[in-house]
């Protein structure tokens, strides 16, 4: 077919932390994509804004090479951290082979979306604020929020009867599980609430997505380190011992 992709190389526009960036550049690592990051400034960010579509990043740049000759390249760009995440998981086969599993995807998935959404919008805030509203914001959050979502993902795990989440094969819900499960395992006293004895089938997840090779060379890079370091410094500044280094044990 003449129109068929023979070739595709991707840019992710992001900033030097992992946040909204994490599970695209995992998926990208993961499938062994020709990727490369585009990091934002900062510092730039203010006027550099004014050019994106909705004000925010990330922004996932493809360009596909064409027909036979090699000759025809289109070129898209896709806003939207779901977006992106889901474009990239269709593509590289993360969601399934069928409309049924690309629905059973979707719904185990969803508890990691809703866990995310209160780490976003209610633990980063409150990590800004006073000790008092910091520490109760936590402690809601380890001990309910967090304590509900890892029986789900047990509960799911046994019913599976196997490494993932859904069927025999690598999905998005098991990606976006294992890279949001760094950020959990970077607060300080969680390992009371989350380790290997009461989730052995999410360690057994995340030990088969951070050693999968590519996945494995870029969380050893040095810009995986750095923004290890910087997500610590922007996004929750005032959580005290907020550790990304405690989630690479299997590195």
């Amino acid at each position: 077919m003449t129109n068929e992709i023979t070739r595709s190389t991707y840019e992710l526009h992001y900033f030097p932390i992992h946040a909204l960036g994490a599970t695209s550049r995992a998926i990208l690592s993961i499938a062994g994509a020709d990727w490369k990051d585009r990091i934002q400034s900062f510092e730039t960010w203010k006027t550099e804004k004014q050019s994106t579509p909705f004000g925010s990043l990330p922004i996932l740049t493809v360009h596909d090479t064409q027909g036979q000759d090699g000759t025809t390249t289109t070129t898209k760009k896709i806003p939207e951290a779901d977006v992106i995440e889901r474009f990239l998981a269709k593509r590289f086969g993360y969601l399934g082979s069928t409309s049924e599993e690309e629905l059973e995807i979707c719904i185990v998935l969803s508890q990691t979306i809703t866990i995310h959404n209160v780490w976003v919008f209610r633990v980063v805030p409150a990590s800004a604020m006073g000790a008092e509203v910091r520490e109760k914001v936590l402690k809601v959050f380890l001990e309910v929020t967090l304590r509900n979502w890892i029986l789900n993902c047990e509960k799911q795990l046994r019913i599976n009867e196997g490494p993932h989440l859904v069927g025999e094969k690598l999905s998005l819900a098991d990606i976006k599980t294992s890279v949001l499960m760094d950020m959990f395992l970077a607060i300080k006293g969680v390992d009371t609430h989350l380790n290997e004895q009461v989730a052995p089938g999410l360690w057994r997840l995340k030990k088969a997505i951070d050693t999968s090779p590519g996945y494995r060379a870029y969380r050893e890079s040095k810009a995986f380190k750095e923004q290890d370091e910087m997500t610590a410094m922007k996004v929750v500044p005032q959580l005290e011992g907020f550790d990304l280094s405690k989630s690479h044990f299997f590195a």
